[in-house]
């Protein structure tokens, strides 16, 4: 049984994962009508979440994550917990619950298709049979990477947010589509399609070598990279993702 604490935008789409693979959830939100997913077992207190599960997640907001942990260091006795809370240190996450063993894991929203990138790092108390364990469970919504927690910032920008960045580049092609007359849905189911297709292809190729191929020299292509080249798109992407980075 996998417990869910919190049941927000990450919290249900790890919640919606689990069960697309039939792995049974306890979930508990301190608004209990937003659990409303088939098949999610609801809790009453998070009390009942730790003591019916070995492994939590903890989808809580930084803000509150370590008060909750302060609260609740008694029933979260021993329990393997991973948390997604950006910025939170594993150092701090261990402070606020001594007795219990902690993930850190960078995911996205996803893990409701079972695609999550899962960027991850153990704590101190985290045995290699804890690891092991939570690599089996989470590899089920998706690709669970070890890291160093030094660079947990920077796989928050390129893992967690980058979705909305990606959206929002898919956002201004689209817009652009319908400028030329390009019916919305058209354009956003070929849009999808090209996402897709430039992960799986990323999965076997670097960038570089993408470019290289799709590109024809003197060709459109090149010639709108040059576009995005010359309105700075390279460098505002790299100074976002400097930015989510910094302490």
């Amino acid at each position: 049984m996998i417990g869910i604490i919190g049941f927000g935008k990450l919290g249900s789409a790890f919640a919606q994962g689990f069960s697309n693979k039939k792995i049974p959830v306890i979930a508990y939100d301190k608004f209990p009508e937003k659990i409303t997913l088939p098949r999610i077992s609801k809790a009453k207190t998070p009390k009942e979440v730790f003591e019916k599960s070995e492994m939590l997640l903890l989808a809580l907001k930084p803000a509150v994550i370590l008060d909750f942990l302060k609260e609740n260091s008694k029933y979260a006795k021993g329990k393997l917990l991973i948390s997604p809370a950006a910025k939170t240190l594993l150092n701090d996450l261990e402070a606020a619950s001594p007795d219990s063993k902690f993930i850190r894991a960078m995911p996205n929203i996803a893990a409701s298709e079972n695609l999550s990138s899962l960027p991850y790092c153990p704590g101190k108390n985290v045995s290699k049979e804890d690891e092991e364990k939570f690599i089996r469970i989470f590899s089920e919504v998706g690709n669970p990477i070890k890291a160093e927690e030094k660079h947990m910032d920077a796989f928050t920008a390129i893992s967690s947010s980058s979705i909305a960045y990606f959206a929002y580049f898919a956002r201004a092609m689209r817009e652009a589509a319908k400028d030329e007359g390009i019916p919305e849905k058209d354009a956003e189911q070929v849009i999808a399609e090209s996402l897709e297709g430039t992960g799986a292809l990323l999965k076997k190729n670097s960038p570089e070598k993408l470019i290289e191929t799709v590109s024809t020299k003197g060709g459109v292509t090149e010639k709108g990279l040059r576009e995005l080249e010359s309105a700075g798109v390279l460098l505002a992407i790299k100074h976002t993702i400097k930015f989510q980075s910094k302490k």
